[in-house]
């Protein structure tokens, strides 16, 4: 049986984006002494289309993240920085890891990668130059290092996930 666990952004974060945009759309307002037209244009022109982006980056992406642990395997999906299929045929190792305090997981150039308030998705190297898949929204995360790359996979609901992986795996 198949268990999903999702990885959104944090409600703050978001609510501090709501309130930052609607700070800026007001002073941007205020501003703007020639008259309604003129701040409505420009509102529509710049606000909006930055807004509709940032919220997609925000809400919208991480809330599509999802970790599937099944008999197979790790099916990873965090688009568009993250997709894997991870058999447990090739998980040598299996550990947890703290993104804060292990010198070990240290980001030391990012290939694409997105990492936004203690959200952070993508394909990055590490100490070592080793490629590692990174998708957390929590700086505590259990590790799959494989041949290849290392997986860094912190779900919400990230106690539920270690005891799906210790039930699932051989």
């Amino acid at each position: 049986m198949a268990t999903t666990y999702k990885v959104p952004m944090h409600r703050v974060i978001l609510a501090l984006f709501l309130i930052a945009v609607t700070a800026i759309a007001a002073t941007v307002a205020w501003s703007f002494n020639s008259g309604l037209t003129w701040t409505g244009i420009c509102l529509i022109a710049v606000a909006g289309p930055l807004s509709i982006f940032y919220w997609y980056m925000l809400y919208i992406t991480p809330k599509r993240a999802a970790i599937t642990v099944a008999e197979e395997g790790i099916l990873l999906a965090a688009p568009p920085f993250a997709s894997a299929v991870i058999p447990w045929a090739s998980v040598e190792k299996t550990f947890e890891a703290n993104l804060k305090t292990d010198e070990a997981f240290k980001i030391i150039k990012a290939k694409k990668h997105m990492s936004f308030g203690g959200y952070k998705s993508g394909v990055v190297l590490i100490k070592d130059d080793k490629e590692a898949v990174i998708v957390s929204n929590r700086p505590d995360v259990l590790c799959f290092q494989t041949a290849d790359r290392v997986y860094l996979l912190g779900p919400s609901d990230f106690e539920g996930f270690k005891e799906a992986v210790e039930k699932t795996a051989p």
